[in-house]
């Protein structure tokens, strides 16, 4: 009986074992499949550039419970008042340059460290430093945010934005470094192809190593691009920008919500135009309504005015010869002279450079990614000008806002400006 019960209980351990097998097996395939096993199929943008992917999945998961955190808690211990949220706001503000400026430091001493050329000493006691900034934008990050919410929430409910007195989708945002952004371009036109989300703040070194990969490896033009914000939920914002900056950037992503939910916003990716019309109308918007919040929290928006305006207004020099430029680009490239275009563009790469402007890269891709944001100076299109005209037949923002939510298509956003223009003429005496 026992020597029975031995060889069933082997058998049991056995088909135990080979269950474990077989699962491990299957989770091994499944891994590989969702790794991309099969590489030469994966878009040469994500291929190259997985090493530093970034996930909005994972970044999701680490910060929402965070954003659900503090408001159970402001719930039970109730919240700050205005004043101390606008008070936390500003601090929160100086530490995280501050931080930013430590961290750049202490890259410098850590290099000069491992050369022996510095102190282990100083180095331990500037990261115990920035040990402190960073535990102090902690603590002040929930009530900062909070004050940004609450100002822009009240904007937006006086441009009657909200349905029945609620912001849909609410006004919810996490400061920290956005991530950097890999796209990637034909070299005979300037279209983009891909857009791969990458770590934040990456090194100089490795952007061009990336861009002299896809360049040598796939023959398409790359570029590594900064991103101010990033309509994620919660709306990630840059936190290294002037409090007017960072409310113009939170609007600006907060409208790219809100669009979602309107036949604007769900169409931004049928065509360029409609991401072009998009970003425009978020810019312009966004401008507004975050000049607004910063007025409401006592800013004056006569300082530094100039700073602020629209790019071709703050820079018409810039803007002209950058759109030059994009112009004889496109010309050479309809040519098919290709290697023609992109000698000119690392000619023009350093006329601006000598000229003060601190351009990283000229290429199709940069046309092709900036070309986008039709105010930006390396658009040609007219979407600019439109949607600024279209601006002006409305008496404030909220009634332009929810004039354009309703284009389903450009066509439908251009017929709508020719029935504005079209009453601005009967109207004339």
């Amino acid at each position: 009986m026992e020597e029975r019960a031995a060889i069933e209980a082997e058998r049991v351990q056995t088909r135990r074992r080979r269950r474990r097998v077989a699962l491990c097996a299957l989770l091994v395939v499944a891994a590989l499949v969702m790794a991309g096993i099969d590489s030469p199929r994966r878009p040469p943008a994500a291929t190259v550039g997985n090493p530093y992917a970034f996930s909005i999945f994972w970044w999701e998961v680490a910060n929402v419970p965070d954003k659900w955190t503090n408001l159970l808690k402001e719930t039970f211990f109730g919240r700050p008042s205005r004043e101390q949220r606008l008070a936390d706001l500003e601090e929160y503000l100086k530490v995280a340059q501050l931080a930013r400026k430590e961290e750049r430091r202490l890259d410098g001493r850590l290099v000069r460290t491992v050369s022996h050329a510095g102190s282990v000493e100083e180095l331990e006691q500037a990261r115990e430093y920035l040990e402190e900034l960073l535990d102090t934008k902690d603590r002040l990050r929930p009530s900062a945010e909070e004050a940004v919410e609450s100002e822009l929430d009240r904007v937006v409910k006086d441009e009657g934005l909200a349905w029945r007195g609620i912001t849909w989708p609410p006004l919810d945002f996490r400061f920290e470094q956005p991530p950097t952004l890999l796209v990637t371009s034909w070299r005979d036109r300037l279209q983009v192809l891909e857009a791969v989300l990458l770590e934040p703040d990456l090194d100089v070194l490795v952007r061009d190593e990336l861009e002299t990969r896809l360049l040598e490896e796939y023959n398409v033009a790359a570029l590594v691009d900064n991103l101010a914000g990033l309509a994620t939920y919660p709306l990630l914002v840059s936190d290294l920008y002037s409090l007017r900056t960072l409310l113009r950037v939170a609007a600006h992503e907060w409208l790219h919500a809100y669009f979602l939910f309107r036949p604007l916003g769900r169409n931004i990716y049928s065509t360029d135009a409609m991401f072009t019309l998009n970003e425009t109308i978020a810019d312009v918007a966004g401008r507004e309504l975050g000049d607004a919040a910063f007025a409401r929290m006592g800013g004056d928006l006569d300082e530094n005015a100039r700073r602020y305006l629209a790019p071709e207004e703050r820079d018409p020099v810039f803007t002209r010869e950058m759109r030059e430029t994009r112009v004889t680009v496109e010309e050479l490239l309809d040519a098919g002279e290709v290697g023609e275009a992109e000698e000119y563009m690392k000619r023009r790469w350093w006329d601006f450079r000598l000229g003060g402007y601190g351009l990283r890269k000229l290429n199709q891709a940069f046309f092709a990614f900036r070309g986008r944001y039709a105010e930006g100076p390396a658009s040609i299109s007219p979407i600019g000008r439109e949607v600024n005209e279209m601006r002006d037949y409305h008496d404030d923002v909220g009634s332009f806002i929810k004039t354009v939510e309703k284009a389903s298509t450009y066509q439908e956003f251009l017929d709508e400006l020719e029935r504005f223009r079209a009453q601005a003429a009967a109207a004339r005496p």
